[in-house]
């Protein structure tokens, strides 16, 4: 039942099939593709900021969201936030089977609801996620629009799906573009021993602040970046960030590598980043039906040690043994790559956030003092 004084809500599915709930944050209408995230009762708010969820209809498996609210927001010495991992929330819409209005936390400024209206998004709590989530990986992409309506407003689900149907399944292929910095940003520790790129493609605070941490200086450049101004800047080391969308469409950033990796630079890759490195060395990417959304999923490298890590891709790349490259990682459910390792060159790339934000911190130092030993600094 609907009181009075709350704000219908439904997410229409592409088939017809609907969920009817409360809205909670802004009163509107958006579609996107829908995915979800396993991270527990912590964790929503990195995952909201994540950019690897742009535009994104974001469904929560844990049954509670909003307990501890949100904080204040806070920079630290560098400028970077502490708690998000962007300046704003990148979903387009949030799904929930029950929202906490009344959350409790020594550092909560504000309420879940509070902050997603303040930045215009809507969303969604009291309906089954469980049978939704059950569809969402046994579907291999799906859309949705899902509104907020107004008290006492009539739903209009025709109206809903003739949007729904207009709405353009590619539009992810631009989704980098529009996040990417425009211009370079550089980050500069006390007492910086080399200093590195990341070239853009949707980077979490996370990742900044640990690579801070490892005394690197940072110089955060546009996706657009070519090999020519990569090379004029003398880095030690590049990172391909991670980001969203489908990676087989970003041809520059896949040039870009191939260049990298021609002339010996040291390089990793994250997330988005891995797939851009796998494309490069000329292996194929495929769509994954289950996605690794959340923050504990193992896996497992050639040695048969196991690691617990946090993951957030849709995508996977179709190993194969080529251009000197084999497989760093893999995950020990499905066996999908999880993370590439050139055989003589100093390359290697992971599919899961390291950084851990949100999510376990098993991998963190491992990856990037590997990645500084590849600096030779």
């Amino acid at each position: 039942m609907i009181y009075k004084e709350e704000k219908p809500a439904i997410l229409l599915l592409e088939d017809g099939s609907y969920f009817e709930g409360i809205g909670v944050g802004a009163s509107k209408q958006i579609m996107g593709e829908i995915t979800f995230s396993t991270v527990p009762g912590s964790g929503y708010i990195e995952a909201l900021t994540d950019f690897t969820y742009t535009d994104k209809i974001l469904v929560f498996t844990y049954p509670s969201i909003g307990n501890y609210g949100v904080p204040k927001k806070e920079h630290d010495d560098h400028g970077i936030l502490k708690h998000f991992e962007s300046d704003t929330i990148k979903v387009s819409g949030v799904v929930m089977n029950e929202y906490c209005a009344t959350p409790s936390h020594h550092e909560s400024v504000k309420a879940l609801e509070t902050w997603l209206i303040e930045e215009n998004i809507p969303g969604i709590q009291w309906i089954d996620t469980r049978r939704l989530i059950q569809r969402l990986v046994r579907e291999e992409r799906t859309f949705g629009c899902l509104k907020v309506f107004e008290t006492e407003q009539k739903p209009d689900l025709e109206k809903m799906m003739e949007n729904l149907k207009k709405f353009p399944k590619e539009s992810d292929r631009l989704l980098v573009s529009k996040i990417s910095t425009p211009q370079t940003q550089k980050f500069t520790p006390l007492d910086p021993k080399a200093t590195i790129i990341i070239l853009d493609l949707g980077t979490k605070n996370g990742i900044i602040r640990t690579l801070l941490s490892k005394n690197l200086e940072i110089i955060k450049v546009p996706y657009s970046f070519d090999y020519e101004r990569i090379a004029a800047l003398n880095p030690a080391g590049v990172i391909i960030s991670n980001g969203p969308g489908n990676p087989a469409y970003l041809e520059n950033p896949i040039h870009l590598v191939r260049e990298l990796i021609k002339n010996d630079i040291p390089t990793m890759g994250i997330g988005l980043g891995n797939m851009i490195l796998g494309l490069a060395a000329g292996m194929d990417i495929y769509k994954m039906d289950a996605e690794h959304r959340g923050g504990r999923t193992t896996v497992e490298n050639a040695t048969d040690q196991c690691y617990i890590t946090a993951q957030n891709h849709g995508y996977c790349l179709k190993y194969s043994n080529l251009n000197g490259f084999k497989e760093l990682y893999y995950d020990k459910d499905d066996k999908s790559n999880e993370g590439l390792i050139h055989e003589d060159k100093p390359i290697f790339s992971v599919a899961f956030n390291p950084e851990g934000s949100p999510g376990p911190l098993d991998m963190r130092e491992k990856i990037f003092n590997q990645f500084v030993e590849l600096l030779e600094v």
